[in-house]
Formats: C-alpha cells, structure tokens, sequence
C-alpha cells in the first residue's frame, strides 16, 4: 500500500502541476487493442497477458499518407497487482517518420468490496511510462515552391528524444473512468543541414476516457449462467491541447456473449467511425475500424482503415470484455 500511495502522490503532481506536456502521438480509430499508448495506468487492466499489433492507413485517397503499425504487450502479475507493458510503434507521414519503444507499468489498488466479493474487480491503477522516439526526415522528398530556397532542409537528419508519461484509472464491473498525459516532456525535434533548420514544435495533450456496460438481459437470463450476455457499452475519448479546440470522441458499442462486438462513433473532427471485434476461442480478438470524414474534404483525403489483431495468454475467460460470469447485484454500500 506505500507503495501506491508514493506512487499517486507522483502521478497527482505530474497530471495536474507540471507544466511540461507531449507531442501528439498516431491517431487511432478505436483504441480497445492499445489502450496503454494513450494511458499507461491501463497496463493489465483486464487481468490478461496479451501480445497485441495493430496496423493504420489513413487517408487512402492522398500521396505519401500517413501509416502507422504498432505492437503492444501487456503482462499481469495477479499476486504483486501490478501490469507490465511493452510497446513498439512506428509512423511514417510522407518524408517524416518516427520510431518509438515505450515501456509502461501500473499498480493496481484493490477495493475492500472486492476482496468481499461485492465485485470481481474494484480497482485505481496507477501508471506510468518511459520511452524513446526517433525522428526522421528525408529533406530530398520534400515538396516545395522554391527549389533555390536556402531555409528549406535538403539532406537527411535523425534526432532521439526521451520521453515519460502518466495516468490514472478507475474501474470496476460495470464502468471504467481514466485520465493521462501519455508524453510529459516537450523537447522539440529540430532538423538541420548546413544552411537552414526546421524546428517540430511538439505541444501538450491530456486525454480522458470514460465508459460504461450496460445489460440487455433480463434478471432471469442473468441468473442463468449459461444464458448468452449482451450488453451495450458507451465510451467517450476527450484530447486538450492548449491553443487547440477539445477533441472528443464517442462510441457505442454492442458486446454479444462476450464473442462479437460492434461499434459505431463519432467525433468532432467530423468523422464518423465504424469497428467490430470477434473472440475466438477467447484467446483471438480480431478487429477491423473504419472512418471517414463527413465533409467536402473526404473526396480529396479518402477513407481510414485500421486491422488490429490481439492474442491473449491464458485468459481462461478473464477480462473485462471476456467474463462469462453474470454481474452481481450490490446488497450493500461499496466502500
């Protein structure tokens, strides 16, 4: 338990007082196969170890688009609560690109009325992260106006930069509610040949997350353990960055029998967003998202694609979009 209360004291200062804030990091459609890249507190939130890679095309009907693979593991120790987590990233923007290994850890502290039982879990994690990002930029495939323009970066230059990040996360059976800031330390990738330089100025983001399972069933299939579950599950992604307007996302998402899920979204960048996950043999969890913009600019940008692809170890059912058990009924306050 000192070891949670040490490790919230820090997180509480590096959230809310530190001043120092991140570079934006690849934009997903639907974050439930990599979770641990916008907040590290959600390492081994589902009480799984999964190995998980994902694989994003955006905007298909443009040149040099931005891609984006990645490839997240996530480890849960049950008896020391805490979630170890691994994560290999790579974008590639046009003559841009970067490169990035980010290692996270969480500590879970579990709720009285879970060790009573009222609930399967009850738990604030506590997380962080550590990471390193490589830069680069192909000065020759640049396009611009001015070929004979002498600030315009020609070669090749490749920079490395440290980074850290923070978050927080509460859940328990029925809703999840989590806050972060993914990368803490804004050092600015600057590019230079011998006659110019390009500065990348990287700013603050802090996201929250909050969800919600709501049952379809009636008491009656409930309470039959055999009976299938579904159940809808409404979530909502808000971004803030300073000198930019609030990002916000919202999805909802219907679960049948903890096998096949579908959800559809929103957000206010005017994209509308599409996705759908199928278990098998609750070790495989196979996704696809789609989205694309509702406005003129579709037919210029084209449409986005994500497959994402999770392998889960051992899970014996557990998880939070895994459990065949039926949520119990509270008889008494949760402390």
């Amino acid at each position: 338990m000192r070891l949670g209360q040490y490790t919230l004291s820090i997180l509480l200062s590096a959230l809310f007082f530190s001043n120092v804030y991140s570079q934006q990091l690849p934009l997903l459609s639907e974050y439930q196969h990599s979770a641990t890249m916008l907040n590290p507190a959600m390492t081994g939130w589902e009480d799984i170890t999964s190995i998980a890679a994902t694989y994003r095309h955006q905007w298909t009907g443009m040149t040099q688009a931005p891609r984006t693979a990645m490839l997240n593991f996530n480890y849960f120790a049950d008896r020391q609560n805490m979630g170890f987590g691994g994560m290999f990233m790579h974008d590639q923007t046009g003559p841009t690109s970067f490169t990035g290994l980010q290692l996270n850890y969480a500590y879970h502290l579990r709720f009285k009325s879970e060790k009573e039982g009222l609930y399967k879990r009850h738990r604030l994690l506590l997380g962080i992260s550590l990471s390193g990002l490589m830069y680069r930029l192909k000065g020759a495939d640049l396009l611009y106006n001015d070929v004979d323009d002498p600030l315009i970066v020609n070669g090749n230059d490749t920079k490395f930069l440290p980074d850290a990040g923070a978050g927080i996360f509460y859940y328990n059976d029925l809703y999840y509610v989590g806050i972060s800031v993914p990368q803490m330390i804004s050092l600015n990738v600057k590019f230079h040949d011998d006659t110019a330089l390009s500065n990348m100025r990287r700013v603050a983001h802090m996201y929250f997350n909050t969800g919600v399972r709501i049952k379809l069933n009636g008491k009656q299939q409930q309470e039959d353990s055999k009976a299938k579950k579904h159940f809808l599950v409404p979530s909502v992604w808000l971004k803030y960055a300073p000198s930019s307007p609030l990002h916000f996302t919202a999805n909802l998402r219907y679960v049948w029998d903890n096998v096949f899920q579908i959800g559809l979204g929103a957000s206010t960048d005017a994209s509308i967003i599409a996705d759908f996950n199928v278990t098998v043999k609750k070790q495989f969890r196979i996704g696809y998202a789609f989205s694309v913009g509702a406005n003129s600019l579709t037919r210029h940008t084209g449409t986005n694609h994500e497959v994402m692809l999770t392998y889960v170890f051992n899970s014996g059912g557990r998880g939070w979009f895994f459990d065949k058990t039926t949520l119990r009924t509270k008889s008494k306050p949760v402390d």
